[in-house]
């Protein structure tokens, strides 16, 4: 069992948003884009991997909602540069999450690493 309440693997988001995440990966710098994302102060230490995926989670899905609704202040390049995050800190705290997960989880379970 996971240690976050949720698992990249069950998130259903169009192929193209997250295609362009994934490539967006290469270029994503945390120190720089972080801060803005999660609207935190000047000069504020950045969280660790675990707390930023959790925010980055609820901000994801609130962008989501938007999507879904039509909301005109949704913007695809906020939501790409939120899922390129989601990736990058999944990518950070995997080993720290599967470290936590149940030794009698099965291999298929999730333990929100990005593939």
């Amino acid at each position: 069992m996971s240690a976050l309440p949720f698992c990249l693997d069950t998130l259903i988001r169009p192929r193209l948003m997250v295609v362009s995440a994934r490539y967006a990966l290469g270029d994503y710098d945390r120190d720089v884009l972080l801060p803005r994302l999660l609207g935190l102060p000047v000069g504020r230490a950045l969280p660790a991997p675990v707390e930023a995926l959790r925010q980055l989670v609820a901000l994801e899905r609130s962008l989501d909602q938007a999507r879904r609704r039509h909301d005109a202040s949704w913007r695809a390049s906020d939501h790409v540069a939120v899922m390129t995050a989601l990736l990058h800190e999944a990518q950070c705290c995997a080993p720290a999450i599967g470290s936590m997960a149940a030794p009698t989880a099965p291999a298929s379970t999730c333990a929100c690493a990005v593939s």
